[in-house]
C-alpha cells in the first residue's frame, strides 16, 4: 500500500457522513482538510521506530486500506509502548482488527522484545474494549480527564498486557 492510499483511507474516514462515529474515539481532532490528512500520513511514514510506528491494514485481495494499527509513546529503555488501531466502519466485526492487532502484539513482544503493552480506551468504546479484552489485556483503571482533544477533556480506561501474560486464544494469535 502506498502513502497515497493511506491518505485516501484517513481522508475517507474523516470525510464520510458518519465520520464523527468513525473517529469519535481517535486521539486527535477530525481532519477537515486534505492537507491535514496528508501531514498526518507523512508523520505515520516518517516515524522513529523506537518511539512509534504505524502500519496500514490492507485487504489481502485488493490491497485497499481497511485501517491502521500502531504503537506509540515508546519507552524502549522500560520496554513499554501504548498501542492504537482504527478500522473503517464498513469492515468492523469481520476479524480485521483482531488479526491486525494480534500481529502487532507478536511484533512488539517477539521482534522488539517489549515487556508491556498499554491501551488507553474511551469508556464508551465498547467494540474496542471487547477486542482488547479478547486479546488478553487486563483493565488497570480509569484515568480521569487523561486526554485533551480540541477543547474537550476525555477519560480513558487503561488496559495492559505483559509479555509474561498467557496469550489470549483469538484464533489468529499463532498465525503469520
Amino acid at each position: 500500500m502506498t502513502g497515497l492510499q493511506g491518505i485516501e483511507f484517513v481522508g475517507q474516514a474523516t470525510q464520510r457522513q458518519n465520520r464523527r462515529r468513525a473517529m469519535r474515539h481517535w486521539n486527535t481532532p477530525l481532519h477537515t482538510k486534505r492537507i491535514e490528512t496528508e501531514r498526518a500520513v507523512r508523520r505515520f511514514i516518517d516515524c522513529t521506530p523506537s518511539y512509534y510506528r504505524f502500519w496500514a491494514v490492507a485487504d489481502k485481495t485488493t490491497d485497499r486500506c481497511l485501517g491502521l494499527v500502531n504503537y506509540h509513546d515508546g519507552h524502549i529503555r522500560n520496554k513499554r509502548v501504548a498501542i492504537g488501531y482504527i478500522v473503517d466502519p464498513a469492515h468492523c466485526r469481520q476479524g480485521v482488527a483482531t488479526e491486525a492487532v494480534s500481529a502487532m502484539i507478536r511484533f512488539c513482544f517477539q521482534d522488539l522484545g517489549l515487556h508491556r503493552l498499554q491501551a488507553f480506551i474511551h469508556p464508551d468504546n465498547a467494540p474496542s474494549l471487547k477486542l482488547i479484552e479478547k486479546l488478553g489485556f487486563r483493565r488497570e483503571g480509569l484515568l480521569r480527564e487523561n486526554l485533551r482533544v480540541s477543547d474537550e477533556w476525555r477519560d480513558d480506561l487503561l488496559y495492559a498486557r505483559l509479555s509474561t501474560d498467557r496469550p489470549a486464544d483469538t484464533g489468529s494469535e499463532g498465525r503469520r
